[in-house]
Formats: structure tokens, sequence, C-alpha cells
């Protein structure tokens, strides 16, 4: 009986596309736990797959910062590079938020965009390698 082993490629594009999904359940759990009826400032977290600065602090983002945040009105937003997928989805969730505009021509990854939700423009951009403890002094700085 011949058994079909996958290719290295599937093997770690499965292992990828399953990070990918865990990654994107824990974000949007998180912030569900941080959604405000009426945000003050929006967090748009570019990130890719490819990146290493992302790979390298997204889960201490999300595991740190996220919930220290969940009393201020501030909503995380993700905003996926990885692929045109993830962009189109990634652009439909901007949309949806009215940030698609202010962060649209930004392409650069490893950071936050701190955006004022009533003029939309950007206050801040802030690197993901920073420590958790400096992000949310930023983002708290924002909501005043």
């Amino acid at each position: 009986c011949n058994t079909l082993k996958p290719s290295p490629l599937t093997t770690k594009s499965l292992v990828f596309a399953i990070i990918a999904i865990i990654g994107s359940s824990v974000f949007f759990s998180a912030n569900a736990q941080t959604k405000t009826a009426t945000p003050k400032v929006y967090a748009v977290i570019n990130k890719a797959d490819w990146c290493k600065t992302c790979q390298a602090n997204d889960v201490r983002v999300m595991n740190e910062v996220m919930p220290a945040c969940k009393n201020l009105k501030v909503k995380f937003v993700a905003n996926d590079l990885t692929n045109e997928a993830s962009i189109e989805k990634s652009a439909a969730e901007l949309k949806k938020n009215k940030v698609y505009n202010s962060v649209k021509e930004t392409k650069s990854t490893g950071f936050i965009l701190l955006v004022d939700a009533k003029t939309k423009k950007i206050i801040k951009q802030i690197s993901v390698k920073k420590p958790s403890e400096e992000i949310i002094k930023e983002i708290t700085a924002a909501q005043s």
C-alpha cells in the first residue's frame, strides 16, 4: 500500500496556517475583552507571518498589552499584510472601523498605529519591539 507523504513545503504551509488561525483566534478573543462601544483610539497592529519582528513580539503584545488596556477606550484592529487574502480581510475590518483610509498607505509591519477615533488621524506609531509597559503607556497617553 502506498501512502502519500506530504512534502516539506506542504507540511510547513500547514503549520503556518495552523499558527495563523490560532493567532487570529487569540487576537480576536483578546480584542473582544477590550472592545468598547465608543473607542477614543484605534490601535492598528500591522503584522505579517513573514515578519521576524512580529513573530518575536505578537504573542507578548496579545498576552500583555491588550489585556492591560481592557479598561481603556481603545479598540485593537489587526492589519495582516501576509498575503493578498489577509490584506483583503484586514481591509474589510479596517473599513468597518472607518480607519482604512488612515492606514492604507502604511505597508510596513512590526508596529502599532494609534489612530484618533474622531479625526481618524494617526497619533503615533509604536514598534512592537518596545517593552509592553512602554506600549501601554503610549496607548494610555493617546486617550487624552
